[in-house]
Order: C-alpha cells, then structure tokens, then sequence
C-alpha cells in the first residue's frame, strides 16, 4: 500500500501538468490577411503554414487573392488588407500617384521583403512565331502604367517593335490574361509560372523570358502601407520569419514531392509537368525566388529605370530605395 502511496506521489506533478496543458487554452495567434496575385510567388507562404511555419511565430495567414493589380493596391491602401504580394512595380506606381485614377496620389507604400523576379515570360499563341509576329496586334496587360507592361514593352522593343506597333489592352491577373489569350481576344502577354508552363504545354510559344533578356528584375516582393509596418513592426518581422523560414523548407531538396504536391493543390488546373517544370524555375533555379527573400537590389533598380522609362516623365526620385524599407527584413534575419 505504502509502495502506491508513493508512486501515485511520484505521478502527481506529471498528471498536473497533463491536466493544465489540456485545460489552458492555447496562445492566440495574430491573423494577418496578405492579398496576393493566385501564383508561384506565393509558394513559401502557402507551404509554411502546413509545416508549422508561421505558427511558431504567432501568426495565422488568411490569404486573399486579387483580380487585378488595381483592385489589390486600391484595396492596400483603404486598409481591407494588412500586406501585398505585389510587383515591386506597383508599390512605386501608387506611392508616386501614377496608379488607379481613384487611388490617393500620397499613398505611401514599401516593400518590406523579397521575392523572386517573377519567371516573366513573353508567351504567345500558337500561330505567333516571334515577336515580329505582333505587330498590329492586341497584347494582354493587367494594368497599363503598372504591373509588368513595362516588361513587355521593352522585351517588343529588343524585339524591333515601337509603341504604335502594337496596342496594349487591361485584362487583370495572370489567368484572365491567358484566358484572353486563349480566346483570342490578345496574341500575347506577360505570364507567370505556373500558368506559364502550363501555356507551353497547350502549344503556346515563349518569344523571351525577362530574366535572359534584362538580367536582374525584382519581380514580386511583399508591401504594405508604411504607417502600418511601423505600427505592427513585431507582426511584420514574424512574417518575414515565417516566410523564410517556408522557403527554406521549399528549397530543401527532401521537400519537393510534397512542394510539388502543395502547388497543384493550390493550382489544381496545372498538369503534373507544368508543376515540375515550375519547381525547376522558381526553386531549383538559382534565378527564380530570392535568396532568402532578400531584395535584389540591382534588381530593384532595374524596376525603377523601366518605370522611368516607360511611364509618366518628368518623375524626381532615382533612388528606388524610398521605396524600399529593409529594417524589417534586417531583424527578421538576426
């Protein structure tokens, strides 16, 4: 009797602890709602919750994906969502008053974090053979001072074409412009992994990719309104950790069936090749995302010259770090 006396003893503090850790409610986690074009770009952020990722930095994503560029940025800056996965383009483009005529021309926005250059890829229809074959004809933008038309048009102008060779026309994300393009309503667009890929497979031709025709080009990054960064810094440092910390599990060669398998959930229309060949040119490539999630600044720079460009003239800022706010990432990275 004296022997259980003691056992149950020795057992108590361990069924305490086991009763507490069942009854103690667990740590609330801060939702934040980034808003992001539905793509590759966001591949870390849709891993990293699965594996715990952002969890073990407090947070809980509720991602929100956007029609176009301009109904993402306009939605930024009233405040519907907390962060953007945007162009770097499009920070710009609306901190300098050149986006949606109904944004405010005082908007100020920063990019906080990296992402990769985005994969852009000049992709056509079948019958469009080079880019000589686009002359006086329609081509898919999603915005026409933003985003990545001024891409394409420095691409058409490698290529020998001038601006009225050509017409852009808005058609919004990724998917609606190759929607336009399969319907015929354009010849060609900007595209982005994975429905890219997925184009090339249907018969579509690649004339350029950005990377091989420009070099260094920041892509897509993450933003948000400068005055919420500052208010919510702790948040945005813990975001900057959870994607880091998805993208180095997406990097890890052990990871790639399961990456694989996350992208095709996410993108269920894409074949088992397109999502391969996806990993291969945002993962396994040294040139698709940034290294951990560290802006390219000569790629950076690269966005800016093309705005500076392509874009209204006259524009006083050369220095695309005012746009630029690397502190966050600076004590994520510690």
């Amino acid at each position: 009797m004296l022997r259980k006396i003691v056992a149950v003893a020795r057992l108590a503090p361990l069924l305490i602890s086991l009763c507490l850790a069942l009854t103690t409610p667990a740590q609330a986690q801060r939702e934040i709602t980034p808003n992001s074009v539905k793509g590759s770009n966001v591949w870390p952020i849709w891993a990293a919750p699965k594996q715990g990722l952002f969890a073990n930095e407090g947070l809980a994503i509720k991602n929100v994906y956007t029609v176009s560029s301009t109904a993402q940025m306009l939605g930024l800056i009233k405040g519907e969502f907390d962060m953007v996965t945007t162009a770097l383009d499009n920070i710009i483009a609306y901190a300098e008053g050149e986006g949606s005529p109904d944004a405010p021309k005082d908007a100020d926005l920063v990019a906080v974090l990296g992402g990769s250059n985005g994969a852009l890829s000049l992709i056509a229809r079948p019958e469009i053979k080079a880019i000589a074959d686009l002359k006086g004809r329609d081509l898919a933008v999603d915005a026409l001072s933003t985003g990545f038309s001024f891409v394409l048009q420095e691409l058409l102008a490698r290529g020998g074409l001038g601006k009225s060779d050509y017409k852009l026309v808005e058609f919004g994300n990724t998917g609606a412009r190759l929607a336009a393009m399969r319907e015929g309503k354009a010849m060609a667009g900007i595209l982005t992994p994975p429905l890219s890929q997925a184009a090339l497979g249907q018969g579509f031709h690649n004339l350029g990719a950005a990377a091989d025709v420009l070099g260094g080009y920041q892509g897509s990054i993450a933003g948000a309104r400068r005055d919420w960064a500052q208010r919510n810094a702790d948040v945005v440092v813990s975001f900057i950790r959870g994607y880091r910390a998805g993208l180095a599990w997406l990097s890890a060669p052990a990871s790639k069936a399961a990456a694989i398998a996350i992208l095709q959930t996410e993108v269920p229309e894409i074949t088992a090749a397109a999502a391969e060949q996806t990993y291969a040119l945002m993962v396994a490539d040294s040139h698709g995302f940034d290294s951990g999630g560290k802006i390219d600044l000569a790629g950076a720079r690269q966005v800016l010259d093309l705005r500076r460009r392509y874009g209204p003239q006259g524009k006083a800022v050369a220095d695309v770090g005012r746009f630029l706010d690397q502190s966050y990432f600076e004590r994520a990275a510690r």
